[in-house]
């Protein structure tokens, strides 16, 4: 029967070469087993450098640790920190760290997310950041988006030049408004000098092709529109002849004069339970 001995470390050439063993002895011919279970050195700690180990919330205390350290962290950063252990969650998830993140990325943003429009923001601010963000990832445009926004249409040349004389953008005005509804219908303010007061319905369809298929918005029987996202969170619908483009409607977003309060007073918060006509179900 084979009695096992306390490890032990055997003498080392090196640091890099020590290993730990443990010995077994045999009761009945007295003979000693070695088995190596590891290298240690600068690869594997010792036990005495892991008790030398202590928490930087303990060495630094507590208040030095959320005044201090915590505030130079980036979001990443402070999420990672947050799940470290029940002590430092707490601290790492504080408002005020997150507040400053909170503002920087709204002011960077033309529109709130759609779960927070019309809401006070009254949650928790890591749990704003964390729903902003990955709102701001957010690249398939989606009709809770088309209805929830005001648009604004700019012509490009390729329309001529009779049209391009009703676009005030071409002067440095704003664009034309334009509001896409649930129903499939697709209106302007009173008084627009384009808008003929035809019928107007909008649809999503979509292109087969090569690779990925890709998914349109097409107003009447008009060539159809791309969408896309610029950087500042605001959509786009472009063609040859013209492009619509989301307005801002943050009041922080920091590149816009003023927020365009018509969103809120009288678009209607369709959020994502929109569900408009799709692939040609709609009659002009």
């Amino acid at each position: 029967m084979m009695q096992k001995l306390p490890t032990t470390i055997s003498p080392p050439e090196s640091k890099l070469s020590s290993k730990i063993c443990t010995e077994r002895i045999d009761k009945g011919t007295g003979e000693v087993e070695k088995k190596s279970i590891g290298e240690v050195g600068s690869i594997a700690p010792s036990c005495k450098e892991i008790k030398q180990r202590q928490d930087p919330l303990e060495v630094v205390g507590g208040d030095m640790f959320q005044t201090q350290i915590l505030p130079r962290l980036d979001s990443r950063s402070l999420a990672r920190s947050a799940a470290v252990c029940s002590r430092w969650r707490p601290l790492a998830l504080a408002d005020s760290l997150w507040q400053p993140l909170v503002k920087s990325f709204f002011e960077q943003r033309a529109h709130l997310p759609l779960c927070l429009m019309g809401q006070k923001l009254t949650m928790k601010q890591h749990l704003l950041y964390t729903i902003a963000m990955s709102e701001s990832r957010q690249e398939a445009l989606v009709a809770a988006e088309m209805c929830a926004r005001t648009w604004e249409l700019r012509l490009k040349p390729a329309c001529g030049p009779y049209w391009l004389g009703f676009d005030p953008t071409q002067v440095g005005k704003p664009g034309l408004n334009r509001y896409f509804s649930c129903d499939g219908r697709l209106n302007s303010d009173p008084g627009d000098p384009i808008w003929g007061g035809h019928a107007c319905v909008w649809e999503f369809i979509r292109r087969e092709g090569e690779g990925t298929p890709t998914e349109l918005v097409r107003i009447n029987h008009w060539p159809p529109l791309s969408p896309r996202r610029v950087k500042d969170g605001r959509w786009v619908l472009e063609n040859f002849f013209g492009l619509y483009i989301t307005r801002p409607d943050n009041p922080a977003f920091s590149n816009s004069a003023s927020s365009d309060e018509c969103s809120s007073a009288r678009r209607r918060w369709c959020r994502n339970a929109c569900s408009p006509p799709i692939n040609g179900s709609l009659q002009t």
